[in-house]
């Protein structure tokens, strides 16, 4: 019996230690922070806690919610192990973390409260040049008492650049060098100066890209307008072009077109607000990146103005300003002339030489051999050429003048006499001889001593050959002649006098 009683006495300790060994689970670690470690690869958080108080802990289990699951992610062995780092891969958003501590009986503590990490992104304002940081809150602690905010540049270490409030998840900075790199991580700090940093950014403060190159490449004139070419780097960060205009090469440039950019690499306009022949106009080319801001500047060109005036004996003189501003400059000038709208090369000038002198007596002595109407207008134009650089150019520049004419007042000769026997041709007929007046309307008519009208004609080439309505000849006497033609400015002029036929 008393030893039955033992037995029951024995197997209710047993009984009651069980339950009580169910019962004393372990004490939990403290959390501190889950850090993510700046500018670790591939990132990593650093997961920190203070040991359980129970002496049996074997070690910890880390937790990871993922999905709002949460995922056992590693076990860490040791009860006096504070920390672990875990290997999160490509980090874009903040992650959440729990523990639970572990006996030799495996049995598991409470798991703590989820320690949620700083996820750190930003973005930089190429036109105002300064980064907005924006941070999730850190979450884990009662509170958050500060938020500090590090930076270092590319070839520097890690320095505190300012501290937020703990309510305060975003920070502009502007203390920026352009053209620069730099990284930025955010840090935790609890009320108790426990830590938790986020992930670190890289800041690039670069401006939009800029053109390698604006060119004007050339100014040329065609029918009283400029037409303009320029060749730009289509590979730029560039939202418009803006054609501009002055009327010296230093002088106040406006805005004449405004071109958006198609990643076009040549643009070509005409200027037709503008006096071709008494102005010399200097035309570049800006581009404007996407803040609105010029970021760049072409060389200018200018238009080639070609002033002609008359001379004495026939002589034409020409002159014009230098072209500007092709890279390896004007090879030479070519000039032209415009007689009777038919064009012809007549010299070239070298690129230093911006004159010249024509002589036309012999167009003119041409014109009265042929019997053809010698005009009073006579115009010119120069061509610039670009000249050969180190390296070949496939087309070269070119660039023309205006085109200036001058105007003749009319030459008039006309013979006192003729005799329609002589053996020189020239003296058997009777007209005048004019230089520089209009080819129509002209009106050259005969008339006797009874003012009857023997001979008309509208062709200024057209002579009398002492003929009477071009049937017999008229009686040796003396005749009244009556010319009528136009000049340049198409004023009339008229002529009449008298002259006397000879027969024999």
């Amino acid at each position: 019996m008393i030893k039955r009683i033992f037995f029951l006495i024995i197997l209710s300790l047993a009984i009651s230690n069980i339950g009580l060994g169910q019962i004393d689970i372990p004490d939990a670690p403290k959390f501190i922070s889950a850090s993510i470690i700046p500018e670790s690869s591939p990132t990593s958080v650093h997961i920190k806690w203070l040991p359980s108080d129970s002496l049996d802990v074997q070690g910890y289990i880390v937790y990871q919610i993922i999905n709002s699951i949460t995922e056992t992610i590693d076990t860490v062995w040791g009860r006096e192990t504070t920390e672990y780092i875990y290997g999160l891969g490509n980090y874009q958003q903040s992650e959440k973390f729990r523990l639970v501590s572990f006996d030799n009986q495996y049995y598991k503590s409470n798991i703590t409260s989820p320690h949620t990490t700083i996820y750190l992104a930003h973005e930089y304002n190429k036109c105002n040049k300064y980064v907005s940081l924006n941070w999730t809150n850190y979450e884990g602690w009662q509170t958050v008492k500060e938020y500090n905010i590090y930076r270092r540049n590319i070839e520097g270490t890690y320095e505190r650049i300012t501290k937020v409030s703990g309510d305060k998840t975003s920070y502009e900075d502007k203390s920026l060098e352009a053209n620069n790199t730099y990284y930025y991580y955010i840090e935790a700090v609890s009320p108790e100066n426990y830590k938790a940093s986020s992930n670190s950014i890289k800041v690039k403060t670069e401006a939009y890209r800029a053109p390698n190159f604006l060119i004007t490449s050339q100014a040329s004139v065609k029918d009283n307008k400029i037409d303009l070419k320029f060749v730009v780097d289509n590979t730029a960060e560039i939202i418009e072009f803006r054609i501009q205009r002055a009327t010296s090469p230093d002088g106040d440039y406006k805005t004449i077109k405004v071109v958006q950019n198609t990643s076009q690499d040549v643009i070509l306009i005409s200027d037709n607000e503008i006096d071709t022949n008494n102005e010399i106009y200097y035309y570049r080319i800006a581009s404007v990146n996407p803040c609105g801001d010029i970021n760049a500047y072409s060389n200018y060109a200018c238009n080639i103005l070609l002033k002609a005036e008359t001379a004495e004996d026939l002589n034409h003189y020409l002159s014009w300003n230098e072209y500007q501003q092709w890279a390896n400059g004007v090879f030479n000038y070519k000039i032209y002339r415009i007689f009777d709208n038919i064009e012809a090369e007549i010299d070239v000038n070298p690129n230093n030489l911006f004159d010249y002198t024509y002589n036309i007596e012999w167009y003119v002595k041409y014109c009265h051999n042929l019997k053809i109407n010698t005009s009073s207008k006579y115009c010119y134009y120069v061509e610039a050429v670009e000249k050969q650089g180190e390296i070949a150019i496939i087309s070269k520049g070119r660039s023309r003048s205006n085109i200036a004419c001058v105007y003749h007042e009319p030459v008039f000769w006309i013979p006192n006499a003729f005799n329609v026997s002589s053996l020189e041709p020239e003296n058997k007929v009777f007209k005048p001889i004019i230089s520089f007046i209009k080819e129509e309307p002209y009106e050259f008519s005969v008339y006797n001593r009874f003012g009857m009208k023997v001979f008309e004609t509208n062709d200024s080439q057209e002579a009398w050959d002492g003929k009477i309505n071009k049937t017999y000849t008229a009686p040796s006497q003396y005749y009244t002649y009556y010319v009528k033609y136009f000049d340049f400015n198409d004023k009339q002029h008229i002529k009449t006098g008298i002259f006397f036929l000879f027969i024999k």
